[in-house]
């Protein structure tokens, strides 16, 4: 997993915040005047070994639906009320305060930044990769990991069921500890088979060595091309886009191409 990539109506205003509250660092960012948009990448590393944030800020547009399928993102720290304290001096939005989760002894908070994005603080020992979870709601979650798993050969890593709270979450994702990896936490709510996706979360993206064998592979359990494998314009990096069976958009990414992109 490279990149979770969503859309922001102020960049300038968004990188602030994620560098002054959350700890990431600014690590490039890209200007596309023929398509009207700017891209800034942050994250808690280099692109080469970290999951990182892909901002999109399109001219002119300063707002978003972020609609309902889309939960929040996991941040892994080691004092989450330290956290929270410096989102409060920013002036920024905490949404639940820190504590147990139910049920539970792990600490957790949940902040927004300024767009509306939740984000929960989980409190951990030092990880080497602190941005560890995109959380997204799903209509049956049996078929969402089944596909994940079949078309994107990542494993399930641990499934919980909270039938007080009427939900079971699956993480999913590459690797044996969830703990030092990036997973999807794939949410199923008991009764809901649809969401509204807005406008605003846009996809994860992830490395292969073959975009064009890729696409074959979701095609064949179940998923849907909603871009064909081939060059980028203007940059010319090789990828595909595809559809989960709820869909969520993921993009494949060919590595030898982003390596080059990051040079």
């Amino acid at each position: 997993m490279l990149h979770v990539v969503y859309r922001v109506g102020d960049l300038d205003k968004t990188i602030k915040f994620y560098t002054e509250c959350l700890g990431m660092k600014l690590l490039r960012r890209r200007d596309i005047p023929e398509e009207k948009y700017t891209n800034a990448f942050l994250g808690y590393g280099p692109e080469e070994d970290n999951f990182v944030v892909e901002l999109t800020y399109n001219y002119g547009v300063d707002k978003y639906d972020i609609g309902t399928g889309f939960g929040h993102f996991g941040i892994a720290v080691e004092d989450v009320q330290r956290v929270v304290d410096i989102v409060k001096a920013k002036h920024g939005k905490v949404t639940r305060e820190p504590g147990p989760v139910k049920g539970g002894k792990t600490i957790i908070a949940f902040v927004e930044d300024p767009d509306g994005y939740k984000f929960e603080l989980i409190q951990r020992p030092r990880t080497p990769e602190p941005f560890c979870q995109v959380m997204l709601r799903v209509g049956d979650l049996d078929r969402a990991v089944q596909f994940y798993e079949k078309a994107f050969g990542m494993k399930e890593l641990r499934r919980i069921d909270i039938p007080e709270q009427k939900y079971t979450l699956a993480m999913v994702g590459y690797g044996d500890d969830e703990m030092k990896t990036t997973v999807l936490e794939l949410t199923y709510n008991y009764g809901v088979t649809e969401y509204t996706k807005g406008n605003g979360y846009g996809q994860i993206a992830l490395g292969t060595d073959d975009v064009y064998k890729t696409a074959e592979a979701v095609k064949t359990f179940g998923g849907k091309i909603v871009r064909e494998p081939g060059p980028l314009p203007i940059i010319n990096t090789k990828i595909t886009a595809v559809l989960d069976p709820d869909g969520w958009k993921s993009v494949f990414v060919d590595n030898i191409d982003f390596a080059k992109e990051l040079e």
